[in-house]
């Protein structure tokens, strides 16, 4: 017997409860996925068991109302401005690009392992110290003349003049190295990056210190134009970097460093470069897992020191001497009485007692420190003559008071000499080879019979230089008392002289037969003004 369900009370209300929980439990599965999808973005990953949208799995197996809806991600917080630079910041950065790396770069090619190598690095070191100068000078007002801002001057230069003296002391501990003539040239060029410190016209300074360093490039391309081009190349890049920072100065430091008359005090210019200490936190019970740790601090400023110029110093002299006419401010007024010169009386009767405004002696006493006296020579450690072959260069050093023994070397082409720190001996080289330096020599002979490229004399006294072949190039500095004998193969030479006196040079005479005939090289030049470029001529003296 079937039964009707439409007829039986009530089934209608029954269906309709069935279809308002299926509706209700849509309803809900909605809402379940919405949370899930703002769960996701804040949560590593779904919960174990659960659907990758974060739905909780339901017994209902109809499908879903609406398909998943992608959520825009937060937009990312702006990158922070760039500080825009002046102008001579942005031709400073232009100037380090264009010939300060190319140069150091191509110095490490040429010494890689060498103290050239070094040297450039800190060319390179010395051109950032300097370009933190001028930052800090376009932010900043131009501090007063007076000790303490001088202090503060020196401060800001100080990194500029470690890096300075580094490249000298490198060049002074390589007078043995083959690049000697290299450190020499950068050592001179260095000076340059003083010019902050020189005024009211930079430029000339600059210009001088080109010329000084061109004597050494000139020593480069005798030695090392046949051996690799890339000699060349650097002497050009040399001369090349410290023409380009004499037009940069020229351009927008005509007087010296421009600073900014708006700007503030150099002592918040320079706290506010160095990083602020972080102070320590303190301990958490159970420190929860979050973001990961910041980066560290930036270095410290290069305008940071490890210590405080000395009262006193370079500071206090730039101090005095920009106090103009005000200087001698602090001088007395010597009474006639007082003046030795007006009263012969004083003279005869020792020194003139001091006078009421004269300082107290134990004044006096803490003011000038006492002299220290000379080291006896007893004392003195006196380092042992050697001759020895090294590489290609023969090392001759450390002879002393040798008598009528005569120091012999035989050597070959490819060979250079370099005779160091010898005094009252004689010293005889056999053979054509390339190069010769005397260097710091007093009372020495040497003779030579040909050379390729030049003979170096530098810093000796009382020299004595005798060549028996063809030498084609001299080059004296620092030198007196020279006397140097030519042969009749040797008469087209070309000699250079830099801070020399009493250089004789001796040439064979031809009305006689085997004597020289001596011609004192020049001393006192001449310098005028014409057209308005300087002319410089030898002063002749008559009768």
């Amino acid at each position: 017997m079937s039964t009707d369900l439409n007829n039986i009370p009530g089934y209608n209300l029954v269906t309709l409860m069935r279809r308002l929980e299926a509706a209700t439990s849509r309803l809900e599965d909605l809402t379940m996925f919405q949370m899930g999808v703002h769960s996701t973005l804040t949560s590593p990953g779904p919960a174990a068991g659960s659907s990758p949208l974060g739905v909780s799995p339901t017994a209902s197996n109809e499908p879903a109302l609406m398909a998943p809806v992608a959520v825009a991600a937060p937009p990312a917080p702006p990158a922070p401005a760039a500080e825009e630079l002046p102008a001579s910041l942005v031709a400073f950065d232009r100037l380090i690009d264009e010939t300060v790396a190319p140069f150091v770069a191509l110095s490490k090619d040429i010494g890689a392992d060498s103290p050239l190598a070094e040297q450039a690095d800190r060319l390179g070191a010395a051109f950032a110290a300097e370009r933190a100068f001028l930052l800090t000078a376009s932010k900043a007002v131009k501090p007063p003349a007076d000790a303490a801002s001088s202090e503060t001057y020196m401060t800001l230069f100080r990194p500029i003049l470690q890096e300075v003296e580094a490249m000298t002391k490198l060049k002074d501990d390589g007078f043995k190295s083959k690049f000697i003539s290299h450190l020499s040239a950068i050592a001179e060029s260095a000076g340059a990056l003083s010019w902050i410190g020189v005024g009211p016209a930079p430029v000339p300074y600059i210009n001088d210190m080109r010329d000084s360093a061109t004597f050494y490039t000139n020593r480069v391309l005798k030695e090392f134009r046949s051996v690799d081009a890339k000699h060349g190349e650097w002497t050009k890049g040399l001369l090349g970097l410290l023409t380009a920072l004499a037009g940069y100065v020229k351009e927008y430091h005509t007087t010296g460093p421009t600073w900014n008359p708006k700007g503030q005090d150099v002592a918040a210019v320079l706290a506010a470069a160095t990083p602020a200490a972080t102070p320590a936190a303190t301990p958490a019970a159970t420190p929860a897992p979050g973001p990961p740790p910041p980066p560290p601090p930036p270095p410290a400023s290069v305008f940071q020191v490890a210590e405080a110029p000395a009262a006193g110093g370079i500071g206090a002299v730039f101090a005095e001497l920009n106090k103009g006419s005000a200087v001698t401010s602090g001088l007395r007024k010597v009474d006639k009485s007082q003046m030795t010169h007006k009263n012969p009386a004083l003279r005869s009767s020792g020194p003139a007692s001091a006078g009421p405004c004269a300082p107290a002696a134990s004044e006096m006493a803490r003011s000038k420190s006492p002299a220290l006296p000379a080291k006896p020579a007893s004392l003195k450690t006196k380092k042992p003559a050697k001759t020895e072959l090294e590489g290609t260069k023969w090392i001759v050093e450390n002879y002393e008071d040798t008598g009528a023994e005569v120091i012999t070397l035989d050597v070959e082409l490819n060979h250079g000499v370099f005779i160091h720190r010898c005094k009252n001996a004689t010293i005889k080289i056999n053979g054509k080879f390339n190069a010769i330096s005397v260097n710091e020599c007093t009372k020495v002979g040497v003779v030579i019979d040909s050379l390729v490229s030049a003979a170096d004399v530098i810093k000796c006294q009382s020299l004595g230089l005798q060549i028996v072949g063809k030498v084609p190039t001299i080059s004296l500095d620092q030198t007196d008392g020279a006397q140097l004998y030519l042969s009749a193969e040797t008469l087209d030479i070309e000699i250079y002289s830099s801070k020399c006196s009493a250089v004789n040079v001796y040439v064979p005479d031809e009305a006689t037969d085997g004597d020289f005939a001596e011609r004192p090289m020049p001393e006192q030049l001449v310098t005028k003004i014409t057209k308005g470029g300087l002319v410089t001529s030898v002063v002749e003296h008559a009768g």
